[in-house]
């Protein structure tokens, strides 16, 4: 099929899912703790307005749990269909990881959902909140160990390999990995942050539409405020980041940079855009800064920046798809801070 092999679909097919997946399971984990917030500004202020947003969005979550369950699934058989091989060499870590997500995180969310979603009188209101507080709890848990498992396979550590297969022998190295952390801190301020897009996009559709209550007024503050607040520590969260995958994955750091080539002496320039080419081992039409990829890399005007052509061929990602990919991104959280400002 276009000349692509059995390895290239699985990769494409496994791509779609985990994009489509993702989807979900970002807005839940920021829609949790916006439900637990409301309720409790609900018993603490006695504000109706909270109470009419907590029933407007708990509706909205519960399709978004579902969706994220549905397509989780999905994902999880693909572990063995797509990646079988994989599945059978590191298993012995990866299955634990997802297993205690299941046994912590989505156990407690599913348990305390019913009473959060079908518990309005017929528990107390103290019980109810407590309810809506561990399902925001069990998504942040659900979080954490879905990192940890996500940020093992970029950096591995605490296993050895016995019989061509991982046999962990430190569950503690295996979790707290070197790029957990800030992995972990990366992927649960980008919750929020879609969570507060999303929020904010629906206050600004029924504002535009003439829905001009008190309710919407405050759903459309509140998203400001949390994106005004949280796109900036993103930024800051993903500079340290970057210096943590420079360490252990220069050659990611290589491809995302379209870098090729040091010259002695010389430091590494940022180059904003161009065209990376695998086979030419270039990259072409490239509008670059001098100095720049030192300074945001290394925080040196001398340190270079290691080059993609300082490694194997068979060890070089593909330059192309990161580099366009990174520069979405970092485009998306300048207008995510840019919007958080002209919010205020």
């Amino acid at each position: 099929m276009l000349g692509l092999s059995a390895f290239d679909l699985a990769r494409i097919q496994f791509a779609f899912t985990v994009s489509f997946h993702i989807i979900f399971p970002a807005i839940t984990i920021g829609l949790a703790s916006f439900l637990a917030v409301l309720e409790g500004l609900w018993l603490k202020t006695r504000n109706k307005d909270y109470l009419a947003l907590f029933h407007f969005w708990s509706k909205i979550f519960a399709v978004n749990f579902a969706m994220g369950v549905v397509s989780g699934l999905v994902m999880a058989y693909q572990f063995g269909t797509n990646w079988s091989f994989f599945s059978d060499f590191a298993g012995s870590i990866t299955g634990p990881l997802l297993t205690y997500e299941v046994l912590t995180a989505f156990f407690l969310e599913a348990g305390f959902l019913g009473v959060m979603l079908f518990g309005w009188n017929k528990v107390g209101e103290k019980l109810h909140f407590f309810a809506t507080c561990m399902v925001a709890l069990g998504t942040l848990m659900s979080t954490f160990w879905i990192l940890a498992s996500n940020s093992w396979m970029q950096t591995p550590q605490g296993f050895e390999i016995i019989n061509n297969q991982v046999v962990p022998v430190d569950w503690i190295a295996v979790i707290f990995n070197p790029s957990f952390p800030y992995r972990l801190a990366h992927m649960g301020v980008a919750a929020f942050l879609a969570s507060a897009f999303f929020i904010a996009a629906s206050a600004s559709w029924h504002l535009l539409k003439g829905h001009k209550t008190s309710a919407m007024k405050k759903m459309l503050s509140m998203s400001l405020w949390m994106i005004l607040i949280l796109a900036p520590i993103q930024a800051l969260i993903g500079d340290v980041h970057g210096l943590n995958t420079l360490k252990h994955q220069p050659a990611k750091i290589a491809a995302i940079e379209g870098h090729w080539k040091n010259e002695p002496g010389e430091a590494t320039p940022l180059i904003l855009f161009g065209v990376p080419d695998m086979d030419a081992e270039e990259t072409k039409y490239k509008i670059e800064i001098p100095y720049l990829g030192s300074m945001i890399l290394t925080h040196s005007l001398e340190k270079q920046v290691p080059a993609l052509k300082e490694f194997p061929k068979e060890d070089r990602p593909n330059s192309l798809i990161v580099f366009w990919s990174f520069r979405i991104m970092v485009g998306l959280g300048i207008l995510m801070i840019f919007v958080g400002v002209w919010g205020t």
